[in-house]
């Protein structure tokens, strides 16, 4: 009966730190090449924000150092496109300038037909951003 209770108990709190791991912010990675925009953090959270939507990504996540859409899967040319998840982290460097980091993350299942979209992300950012 003990040893019952007891392994009830480690499941609660693994379940537990799993769920709240995932909830947390991720990290961006070193690798990730640092874009700077001479404006303040929060007009480039919302010019964030504007190019997952307008690339067809779905806003998951939004925080003012932070943002993340996925884009919903599809089947075309192979099986398993889309289903791309991209991570926009900012740091702000002034009261007028940001550093953005924008990183496609992609599943193993279906790595095949994922694409990166940095590129896409960042010059939608960019064309907001300077008009």
């Amino acid at each position: 009966m003990q040893a019952r209770t007891f392994l009830q108990m480690i499941i609660i709190v693994l379940a537990s730190a799993l769920i709240a791991g995932c909830a947390s912010t991720p990290a961006a990675r070193d690798a990730t090449p640092t874009t700077v925009f001479q404006q303040p953090i929060e007009q480039v959270q919302k010019a964030a924000v504007d190019a997952l939507v307008v690339t067809g990504f779905e806003v998951k996540k939004q925080e003012p150092t932070y943002v993340e859409g996925v884009r919903p899967r599809k089947i075309g040319l192979v099986v398993g496109s889309g289903g791309e998840t991209v991570g926009i982290w900012l740091t702000s460097q002034g009261p007028d300038k940001t550093g953005v980091r924008v990183d496609t993350a992609k599943s193993l299942a279906g790595i095949a037909g994922q694409k990166s979209w940095d590129a896409e992300i960042l010059y939608e950012m960019t064309k907001t951003l300077t008009k």
